[in-house]
């Protein structure tokens, strides 16, 4: 059984054929572990709520609450406040939805 984990950052940019996220999962451990999602997006924010809800079906991803969400802007990366509750919000929706299918 794999520990479950929390977001703690992820990076978004765009990729051929849709929106790449890296995310950075810190496990209870206090072991991180790095992964690459291509989300079917073309705007960020459609891609932030794909991932928010991706990440609610993964039964070892116990929360989003404390993620920065990064975004490539220039030649810097900068947080991005409204994708990260973008991400957050449909986190709890999806969440919410599959405790009441049960």
């Amino acid at each position: 059984m794999r520990l479950r984990a929390e977001l703690e950052q992820v990076f978004l940019k765009r990729a051929a054929g849709g929106v790449e996220a890296q995310l950075v999962l810190e496990r209870e451990s206090g072991a991180r572990e790095r992964s690459t999602m291509t989300l079917a997006a073309v705007e960020l924010a459609v891609a932030s709520r794909l991932l928010g809800r991706a990440l609610a079906r993964q039964i070892d991803v116990s929360g989003v609450g404390r993620c920065r969400v990064r975004v490539a802007r220039a030649q810097d990366l900068v947080d991005d406040v409204g994708l990260r509750d973008e991400l957050r919000s449909a986190f709890a929706a999806e969440r919410r939805r599959l405790e009441r299918a049960a």
